[in-house]
């Protein structure tokens, strides 16, 4: 899975683990706030589970050496009744932690980046900028290279 493939919240939570754990944020990065953050969090549990299976069965192995059968497959069913709620718990606070790392990184809105302004044009260069505009942010982007190479411009006949 090294292209990234838009996939759907439903067909991760369908995906075998293995295949789960080796998917990119590109795979989900299209999908709304909440349910990138399920994404996320089952793709972690699924990159843990393989820890967590090893450590269990070595752990089954060591308990049956020094016990009988039975109590070890006790000793197993309490161990994963312990992790269950132990996970729960992990995965509420990773969930809040989520939350708060992605509140910090948001992109700056438009209105944070941008001033508006006044200003008066030929009309000669309005209809060219008028007919050349497609796409909405068309003036915007024109208008702000149009200003960047002004100053390039000028910046370097003051450094000659």
């Amino acid at each position: 899975m090294s292209e990234s493939i838009k996939l759907t919240l439903t067909e991760i939570k369908n995906m075998d683990p293995a295949d789960r754990s080796i998917l990119t944020e590109k795979d989900y990065k299209h999908l709304n706030s909440v349910e990138r953050t399920q994404a996320k969090l089952l793709i972690q549990q699924a990159q843990k589970a393989p820890n967590a299976r090893n450590d269990l069965m070595n752990g089954n192995k060591n308990e049956n050496n020094n016990t009988n059968v039975n109590e070890s497959v006790n000793e197993s069913k309490n161990e994963t009744v312990d992790s269950k709620s132990t996970h729960d718990t992990d995965f509420g606070a990773l969930a809040k932690k989520l939350k708060k790392s992605s509140a910090t990184k948001r992109k700056p809105k438009f209105d944070e980046t941008h001033s508006r302004d006044s200003v008066w044009i030929r009309n000669d260069l309005k209809k060219v900028l008028k007919d050349v505009c497609t796409e909405k942010g068309d003036k915007t982007r024109i208008i702000n290279e149009a200003l960047e190479d002004y100053f390039r411009k000028l910046a370097s006949e003051l450094d000659q």
